[in-house]
């Protein structure tokens, strides 16, 4: 079990936790769509592999978003095209009161594409204890809606 740093009060940890949200939620404004993939009606083979993907209402959180230069790749048949992913940088305790957490395949809306996100992890703590993770990483990788095979529910 990890231990409480010593020189780390409550009343600095959250005023730590308070200053970050009034920062990124007020101040910088950025916010990202994320769509969950609705696993109940997605219809999967014993691959896990699905041919229609549903997913379930876009909800709105707030995040710093930073996007990564765009790498251009050839393959052997001459084909250009480009790859770029996005870093999102989530707040981890305003996160906990929406019951959201940035999980692999959930889908992003930012600027006006469409990303998956391909990766999670907790890398910045607050004097290095365990016990105060700051934030939530996740990178995404921009896809096309034709892969995405968003389709909209019968109704």
């Amino acid at each position: 079990m990890a231990t409480k740093p010593f020189f780390l009060p409550d009343k600095e940890f959250n005023l730590i936790q308070d200053m970050n949200t009034e920062l990124i939620d007020e101040i910088i404004g950025q916010a990202v769509n994320i769509y969950k993939i609705e696993v109940e009606e997605t219809d999967v083979n014993i691959y896990g592999e699905s041919d229609r993907k549903y997913f379930k209402d876009a909800f709105q959180v707030n995040c710093l978003v930073q996007f990564n230069e765009p790498d251009g790749i050839m393959d052997e048949a001459g084909n250009s095209d480009v790859n770029t992913s996005i870093d999102m940088f989530f707040q981890r305790e305003s996160l906990k009161g929406t019951g959201f957490y940035p999980e692999i395949g959930d889908i992003v809306d930012w600027n006006d594409f469409y990303w998956e996100i391909n990766f999670t992890s907790e890398p910045q703590l607050i004097q290095g204890s365990p016990s105060f993770k700051q934030q939530v990483l996740a990178r995404a990788h921009k896809v096309s809606l034709s892969n995405l095979q968003i389709e909209e529910r019968p109704r």
